[in-house]
């Protein structure tokens, strides 16, 4: 470590040579030949471990070991070493770094070089949110622009160009109004107000080793001179005896004119009231080089030492019984407590009291203030951890490796992990030891070759024939005096005491061979329920002494138990209880049977549980899916995220011993929590929104993670930083990050798009948020946080405005309503010419459609007179086929009649009796008669005239003189007869038809033979009425002595 650190030396002082400042160099030359001296006390830099047991000493770290978070070049990519380290008001991380400046917000790193790209010695950040740096060469200020990027700001110009050139800038600090850069030769002021850019200078009386900025002023420290304050426009030497060969490495403000001062080599010192007093150290921490300090602010009496060759020791600054100030170790961190290595260049407390270490290479995060810690009784080999005990103020802890245990030098009821000192490993003890139990005179353990008695640093078998889970006392028995059982892998043993040394009292007879790694005895019942975890829950009845088993139930699944897998019992409030997949369960005696605990139903319901332990405050810690937890006072449920996973599953181990000292059994160590510390412990969340791009065909960022105001970093937009975008920037990339660093990072955020979403998101761990294709409008980002123990920050907000494009803005929109209006207008104008044409056009079209219309109804009525005409024609058809039907059986009856009438003449003729002649001239005179009668003719008028349109009726009104043998003759000649047929019907001659006919002829008046009869009637009937009411004729028109004779 010595080379390096002398290489690194030389590398800086070939840079100032080359840089032409060649006095700097030489000075560093000669500085760095002291610093060989300083150094060569240095030990080795990575993670070593003691090869074996360590003595306990004052040189001893805390057996406690905090969460140690390394980071490496790799992953803030900057140079390796950092020589100062601030926090701002928004919880950002700045570090001086040998390639700028370098920042940490919890996600990302940022490095921001210098315009020389020279290194970073020193920082400072403002009230107001400047950070100042000095490197080599540059001074100058980090302050955000208009869109929250840092930017570099220098201040050479400030300087006369006389004092422009300089070497290093070690520190930076801001008092009455100026910001001071300290050189070797020389102490920079500059003013820092608005618009004033006026500068002094303080050249060294000799060499400037040191500076700090107090309250009223600045005190720094000459090589020569001492230490040195200005205030009020003069230097004053303070204490000029003190510190001349000295190098000062902090001053730290204790109160008003009171500080504690640091040096490298020769210790602490309180300064008070212008008296230098030196505080007692342990020898080992002058020897260590102190290179870097800071205070405390939870603990005003405790100090942070960083040391070049033995990490950081914690002081709490006291007085000695005379009265003088002396300092006590409260905790060491080194190497061998998970540092990186053990040279500090520098060192800070955030506001979280994280403690933050710029290593010689790397950074380390120590969370020293955290209610975990781990117990390592092993180093340099991984061991789990299955028991513990405190026991005659020494922690006992039964490993995988054995058995180790380490004198406490704190009081048990104080924080344990705070005890300084070192494990040793109990000789004979080498193997897994599964439990401890101490009687107060005997110290048990229970190992996988047995059980054993611890006497001083060995142990002493007292059986060996199985392995041993456990011990407990006899009902009967105290647990001082005995007797005792062991449950081991094979049943159980009994032990006692026989004058003053624990021996086996033989195995418990009858007892079932089985491993009985968890017991539990009722003691009025003198049962012992053991739970095997893959066989279900055994009953043993004893006797009452409780040296013999009577009977073995064992219960499984068909006895209430959820399942016959993984139960597990325990004693929880003086009650037993069993432990199973499915809740906390217990065993009702009466009925035999095991039932869920309703005590605790409302707490654990039908959650998986593995273990339950009650502690002295009434908590309940339990574990559950490889998860610790612990039932508060007020029945609600605290897990504790960090600690999921590392406890040894199937063995899990939890010894509450008081509010301050809560043991946990883990695969590597010895876990330790403080529950007081706990529950005081909860920050508030800070919230960081670290970036936001908007997004068109290219990104542009429109926020890097600070507003100001008034040239100012705030914690909030304000009004006039509101983003107007252009339309197309309508898809936006939120980037947020917690500012809390204390591990693990367990963080939840939820957001809303004001405008946009409907509410807040569901809490989820993304840190980031986009948003696509917004319309244009005004919107507010939200984003919170929230810790593991349901803390939550305040809501961060960014508020932006995506203005429209130019068709959408309001020029535009009266632009279109203007064009609207016209556009009303001239549809008016040109709506009125179309209904016009419209109207003109649908007046001819209906004037067409009524002419259509009219053709149509014409066309109809001729259809529908055709078609009348046509069933008319149809039914004078059929009344005429049935005129003819009539006709011609009138015919063929008048033939017939004719026919019988002549064969009867024929017969009379031919009798030979003329007796009988008369008989048949009454059948030939019914015949004549027959002949004459008209009914037929009668039925023939009516069916005529109903198809004629009373034709007959009509004719004779028109013609009255016609006779009704007339009329017949109108009727046959209407119905188309020939004469012959005439004849026949009328019963006349041939000669005598047409005599009839002829006589009608003159009777109607036709003239000349040209007009037929047929036609003269036709057309006379077309003309006439529709006929009479009634108009039928009487039968009496047609009687016999009215028909034509055949006479001519």
């Amino acid at each position: 470590m010595k080379l390096n650190f002398l290489n690194n030396i030389l590398k800086r002082v070939f840079l100032l040579t080359n840089s032409r400042r060649t006095l700097h160099g030489w000075r560093l030359v000669m500085g760095c030949l002291f610093l060989l001296g300083v150094v060569s006390g240095k030990g080795q830099t990575g993670t070593t471990y003691s090869g074996g047991p360590a003595d306990v000493s004052m040189g001893a770290g805390t057996i406690g070991l905090p969460a140690v978070v390394h980071f490496s070049e790799k992953d803030f990519e900057a140079g390796v070493q950092n020589w100062m380290i601030t926090q701002d008001s928004l919880g950002i991380l700045y570090f001086a770094n040998t390639e700028g400046l370098l920042t940490y917000n919890g996600n990302d790193w940022h490095l921001f070089p210098l315009p020389n790209k020279t290194l970073v010695r020193s920082i400072h950040v403002s009230s107001g949110g400047r950070i100042f740096t000095g490197g080599q060469d540059e001074i100058g200020y980090y302050f955000p622009d208009a869109n929250g990027k840092l930017g570099y700001h220098s201040l050479k110009s400030y300087l006369p160009k006389n004092q422009q050139s300089f070497a290093d800038v070690w520190n930076t600090g801001t008092a009455q109004g100026r910001i001071y850069f300290r050189c070797t030769d020389r102490i920079m002021a500059i003013d820092t107000a608005l618009g004033q850019r006026r500068s002094v200078v303080y050249p060294a009386p000799s060499e400037w080793l040191y500076m700090a900025c107090v309250q009223d002023g600045i005190l720094a420290q000459d090589k020569k001179q001492g230490l040195l304050k200005y205030s009020r426009g003069k230097w004053t030497v303070i204490a000029p005896t003190a510190f001349k060969d000295q190098v000062i490495t902090a001053i730290l403000t204790m109160g008003r004119d009171r500080y504690l001062i640091t040096t490298l080599k020769h210790g602490v010192y309180l300064l008070e009231a212008g008296r230098v007093t030196a505080v007692t150290l342990p020898a080992e921490i002058p020897q260590a080089h102190i290179y870097a300090a800071a205070g405390i602010k939870r603990e005003p009496t405790q100090f942070v030492l960083g040391t070049t060759s033995k990490g950081v020791y914690i002081i709490s600054l006291t007085q000695n019984p005379s009265g003088k100030p002396q300092a006590m170790v409260v905790r060491h961190f080194t190497s061998e407590s998970r540092l990186q290595n053990n040279n500090v260049l520098s060192l800070f407390v955030d506001q979280e009291h994280n403690l933050w270490l710029g290593l010689d290479k790397g950074i380390d995060l120590v969370d020293y203030n955290s209610f975990i810690q781990t117990i390592s009784p092993v180093h340099n080999t991984p061991a789990a951890c299955y028991t513990a005990i405190i026991d005659h103020h020494q922690l006992i802890i039964g490993t995988s490796d054995g058995l180790y245990k380490t004198d406490l030098s704190v009081p048990v009821a104080s924080d344990i992990s705070y005890s300084r000192g070192a494990f040793t490993k109990v000789s004979g003890s080498s193997g897994q030891v599964w439990g401890l139990y101490s009687t107060g005179q005997h110290l048990l353990m229970g190992h996988n070759e047995g059980a054993f008695e611890i006497k001083g640093n060995s142990a002493e078998p007292i059986y060996r024939q199985e392995g041993v889970w456990l011990f407990q006392v006899l009902p009967h028995g105290s647990i001082q005096d005995g007797p005792w059982i062991s449950g081991n892998y094979a049943g159980m043993e009994l032990l006692k005491d026989s004058a003053g040394r624990m021996v086996d009292g033989g195995r418990v007879a009858g007892s079932p061979f089985e491993s009985l790694r968890f017991m539990a005895m009722d003691t009025v019942r003198h049962v012992v329920f053991a739970s095997h975890p893959y066989r279900g829950v055994y009953g043993l009845q004893m006797t009452s002494d409780m040296k013999t088993v009577n009977a073995v139930r064992l219960y499984t699944q068909k006895d209430g138990l959820p399942g016959t897998l993984n139960n597990y019992v325990y004693t929880l409030h003086g009650k037993i209880v069993f432990c199973t997949d499915n809740g906390l369960y217990q065993y009702d005696a009466e009925r035999d049977r095991f039932f869920p605990d309703s005590s605790y139903q409302d707490i654990f319901g039908q959650m998986s549980l593995r273990l339950v332990q009650q502690d002295s405050a009434g908590r309940i810690w339990f574990v559950s899916h490889k998860k610790l937890g612990v039932v508060l006072k007020d029945r609600t449920i605290q897990y504790f995220p960090e600690l999921t996973g590392k406890l040894i599953s199937g063995f899990e181990f939890i010894l509450p011993v008081n509010d301050k000292n809560v043991l946990v059994g883990s695969n590597d160590g010895l876990i330790h929590i403080n529950i007081d510390k706990y529950q005081a412990g909860r920050q508030k969340v800070q919230l960081l929104l670290t970036r936001v791009t908007a997004t068109a065909q290219t990104d542009s960022s429109l926020f890097n993670g600070y507003f100001t105001t008034a040239n100012r970093v705030v914690k909030s937009q304000s009004e006039d930083k509101i983003a107007q975008l252009p339309a197309r920037y309508n898809s936006f990339h939120f980037t947020f990050t917690a500012t809390s660093y204390r591990p693990p990072r367990e963080f939840e955020y939820s957001y809303e798009l004001e405008g946009f979403d409907k509410g807040w998101s569901s809490w989820n761990a993304k840190k980031e948020k986009d948003y696509t294709n917004l319309p244009y409008g005004s919107y507010t980002f939200k984003v919170r946080a929230k810790d593991r123990f349901g803390v939550e920050s305040q809501v961060v907000q960014y508020q932006f405005v995506i203005l429209p494009h130019w068709y959408q803005t309001k020029l535009a929109y009266l632009i279109y309503l203007l064009l609207f209006f016209m556009a009303l207008i001239y549809g008016r104008y040109v709506m009125q010419r179309k209904f016009e044409a419209q109207r003109i056009k649908f007046e001819k079209e209906q004037e067409k459609m009524r002419y259509l219309h009219q053709l149509e109804i014409e066309h109809n009525e001729r259809e529908i007179i055709q078609l009348q005409k046509e069933k008319l024609q149809a039914e004078v058809s059929f009344k005429n086929q049935e005129l003819a039907s009539t006709t011609m059986h009138l015919f063929k009856r008048g033939k017939l009649l004719a026919k019988l009438k002549e064969e009867l003449l024929e017969a009379i003729k031919a009798l030979p009796d003329h007796n009988n002649h008369a008989d048949f001239g009454k059948l030939v005179k019914m015949i004549n008669e027959a002949e004459k009668q008209d009914a037929d003719w009668e039925q023939f008028a009516i069916h005529f005239d109903e198809v004629h349109n009373n034709f007959l009726a009509n004719l004779k009104s028109q013609y009255p003189e016609l006779t009704p043998a007339d009329l017949k003759i109108c009727a046959y000649i209407k119905m188309n007869l020939s004469s012959k047929e005439m004849a026949q019907l009328l019963n006349i001659s041939l000669k005598g038809v047409e005599v009839a006919r002829y006589r009608l002829r003159k009777k109607l008046g036709i003239p000349g033979a040209q007009t037929s009869l047929y036609d003269f009637l036709s057309s006379v009937t077309g003309n006439m009425a529709v006929g009479l009411p009634g108009g039928h004729l009487s039968s009496d028109q047609f009687s016999p002595e009215n028909e034509p004779t055949g006479e001519s």
